[in-house]
């Protein structure tokens, strides 16, 4: 072999091993790059399984169940929700407006001898001049049907609440039975479903009329009407004798028997226009 040949052949070899040793440079880098890859897919993977969880479990509140309990009256048939006291406003805001009209109606309609003169500044304060008006007109000694003719010094009027609804944020419907008790003999009950539009008013108030109405409070519009339900025939009976219109309006303020003409004012409805 010439020396000219074992020169192409070492130049041969030499080319041969740049050319393998380029090749297993490309496998190792792309082995790398591939690695690089697997492991950016595998990041991404669990960020978004990471998510996902995430949204799952920020779901979940949402799919809570709050059981409650509906009551329904055997008698009437009218049904009441029972249920918790919610952090929210609406919530908080219909237990205040149901606590005000709840107590409206037992100073309202609500009697004891006792207690009349101290009913009667409740509900002039807590109403507007209309039904102040209408009020006392009803109230009135010379209206034949005034608490106070009726039921005198002995009978008492007991007002259960069966259940309050709102027609509108400010319309409250009230179901309720009146029970009379004269004496000893056995109470007699009536049912009557009472509409009460109110609004809260800013008026400037004493500190002590403040303690009974810290709120404002103000119906201004009364309505009060008997229940009817179904007997145990399903026919509807009438529970409750009608309204009698009220008395026609007088120019002195009411005084209650044994009181001077000039009534303390906790017995003289309250202006709060």
């Amino acid at each position: 072999m010439t020396p000219r040949t074992k020169k192409v052949e070492k130049q041969d070899m030499e080319a041969y091993l740049a050319e393998a040793k380029t090749w297993e440079t490309d496998k190792v880098r792309e082995a790398d790059k591939s690695k690089k890859t697997a492991w950016r897919v595998a990041t991404a993977s669990g960020v978004v399984a990471f998510m996902a969880v995430a949204a799952v479990a920020m779901l979940a509140p949402l799919k809570e169940v709050d059981p409650f309990v509906i009551r329904v009256d055997n008698s009437t048939g009218v049904v009441d929700v029972v249920n918790a006291l919610q952090d929210g406003k609406t919530t908080y805001d219909e237990a205040v407006n149901k606590y005000f009209v709840q107590w409206y109606i037992r100073y309202r309609e609500g009697y004891t001898r006792d207690l009349a003169e101290a009913y009667y500044g409740y509900v002039g304060l807590m109403s507007n001049t209309t039904e102040q008006q209408k009020f006392y007109n009803w109230f009135n000694p010379k209206n034949p049907r005034s608490p106070l003719a009726m039921y005198g010094n002995t009978a008492k009027v007991n007002i259960n609440i069966l259940s309050t609804s709102f027609v509108a944020p400010n319309i409250a419907l009230v179901r309720y039975i009146k029970s009379i008790q004269r004496g000893l003999d056995k109470p007699e009950e009536t049912h009557w479903a009472a509409t009460v539009t109110f609004r809260f008013t800013k008026a400037p108030m004493s500190e002590k009329d403040r303690a009974i109405n810290p709120l404002g409070f103000q119906v201004t519009d009364y309505r009060n009407d008997p229940e009817t339900v179904a007997n145990s025939l399903g026919n509807l009976n009438i529970l409750a004798p009608q309204e009698p219109a009220p008395a026609p309006a007088t120019a002195a303020p009411v005084a209650l028997p044994g009181q001077a003409p000039d009534a303390p004012q906790a017995a003289q409805p309250a202006n709060l226009q």
